[in-house]
């Protein structure tokens, strides 16, 4: 038993030595920049929806002079039916995706250039509106759900750029 402390206790040293894991906040600032973006209006509902809640997830200031603009395009691939072993099925599979750059407007680079995707599941009730809801519902929550990751993505971008 002894032996199995022994290792134990050096293998938490080794990965305690190892590890270079800090947690940083963000300083007035990176909080200062990040509610100075100009975010840029993407179009549609769903783009709407998008732009609304990434401005709140961002707080951004209307009456700070912008140093950022944010751009963003939002693209939904068609939804392709999903089949289940035995039995038929109405659950439908869609893919969301952003492609997002930030530019300095002081200096006019490109300062970054990324793009985040994720999938939903939808469906899972028979009648024609039902599908056609959750579609839309979809839609809906996986804008959101972009905004928030990219509006995450902004911070770490804020946050480890001076670091």
């Amino acid at each position: 038993m002894s032996w199995f402390k022994s290792l134990s206790m050096l293998l938490l040293i080794t990965v305690a030595a190892c590890s270079d894991f800090r947690i940083r906040a963000l300083s007035v600032g990176d909080f200062d920049q990040i509610a100075s973006i100009q975010v840029a209006t993407t179009s549609g509902r769903i783009g709407q929806i998008y732009t609304r809640h990434l401005k709140n997830q961002l707080m951004v200031d209307p009456k700070v002079t912008p140093t950022h603009k944010l751009e963003s395009k939002l693209s939904v691939s068609s939804t392709s039916t999903l089949s289940v072993v035995g039995a038929s099925s109405n659950l439908k599979k869609m893919r969301m995706s952003v492609s997002f750059q930030l530019t300095n407007l002081s200096t006019g680079t490109m300062e970054l250039t990324d793009s985040i995707s994720t999938n939903a599941t939808l469906g899972a009730v028979s009648s024609y509106y039902g599908q056609d809801e959750s579609e839309t519902q979809g839609q809906e929550r996986l804008a959101k759900l972009l905004a928030d990751r990219v509006a995450n993505r902004m911070q770490l971008f804020f946050i480890t750029r001076d670091h």
